[in-house]
């Protein structure tokens, strides 16, 4: 009974004009159904079909969608209509991702995942990760698998236009609990108890020593992995250091268990100097001058 494809009746009002689209819906009672309300959208609108043009694309996809939900109707009933609305509602949740950008030499791109060579960013946009907030990035140590679902160039011109490394980065869709799992390590670093003494919810440096963001050796993390923690100074924690229990950090080496996983009451902040940061304190520690030039980690 369709004497013309549905989605492409538009291509065929076009086609006509507005005057021609009258006398084409008189030859069929499919094509008088079809292009009744085309018509009626049509009288009297000056322009003709390129005025209303959006209005009737919407039209006819809808158009097309209920003819579609009719004839699964018709096939399978209405209760199967149901169901097939609910797994389709359910699909679109399972195949839900956000899409995060990364520095491609830091990554091996393996069939649905990706491996991290060293520690690095997955990030909110191509900006530098030093130009970044805490909340626009998410740091990964060493040897993290990370399942994707797809993996594409950057094709958007205001990414493509932060600056000339921008083709070194490559975007990933991701499912979102595998994003708010790393939001959830936000705050979380590793002391090595010898050269720290624990109070409860404070731990002190007894030692000039590193507080770093994963188990590995000091000297074979990149500055922005580690902060560095002069003597006598306390830090605030959440809870009492905890054990290393990521299975990804208990191979790193022989003394992991000499190793404390602790999540900060509050960001760290610091002063900059050479490649490292120095940690002074976190907000509302009394001893921070107001006009302290120091930054967040």
């Amino acid at each position: 009974w369709r004497v013309w494809p549905q989605e492409d009746m538009l291509r065929l009002m076009r086609f006509l004009e507005a005057p021609s689209v009258a006398r084409v819906a008189a030859a069929s009672t499919a094509l008088r159904d079809t292009l009744q309300k085309p018509i009626a959208m049509l009288r009297g609108r000056e322009g003709g079909i390129a005025a209303c043009e959006d209005e009737l694309g919407m039209h006819i996809a809808l158009q097309g969608l209920e003819q579609l939900i009719a004839s699964a109707t018709a096939v399978a009933g209405p209760l199967a209509q149901s169901d097939l609305v609910q797994q389709m509602s359910s699909m679109e949740h399972t195949m839900h991702t956000e899409c995060r950008y990364f520095y491609g030499p830091d990554w091996d791109p393996k069939p649905g995942k990706i491996v991290s060579r060293k520690g690095t960013w997955l990030k909110v946009n191509t900006k530098f990760s030093w130009e970044l907030t805490d909340r626009e990035k998410l740091y990964l140590p060493a040897g993290i698998t990370m399942p994707v679902l797809q993996i594409g160039n950057v094709v958007d011109k205001k990414e493509i236009g932060r600056h000339d490394w921008v083709a070194q980065h490559q975007r990933a869709w991701v499912k979102p609990s595998i994003i708010r799992s790393l939001e959830a390590r936000r705050g979380t670093w590793f002391i090595y108890t010898p050269h720290f003494e624990s109070h409860g919810g404070v731990v002190v440096a007894m030692a000039d020593t590193f507080m770093k963001r994963t188990v590995q050796f000091s000297g074979e993390l990149e500055p922005f992995e580690l902060l560095y923690i002069p003597k006598g100074l306390p830090i605030r924690l959440v809870a009492e250091p905890s054990a290393v229990d990521e299975e990804w950090e208990l191979a790193r080496h022989q003394h992991v268990h000499l190793h404390k996983k602790v999540v900060l009451a509050a960001p760290p902040l610091a002063v900059k100097q050479d490649k490292f940061d120095i940690y002074v304190g976190q907000p509302g520690d009394p001893w921070l001058p107001p006009s302290a030039k120091v930054c967040p980690i």
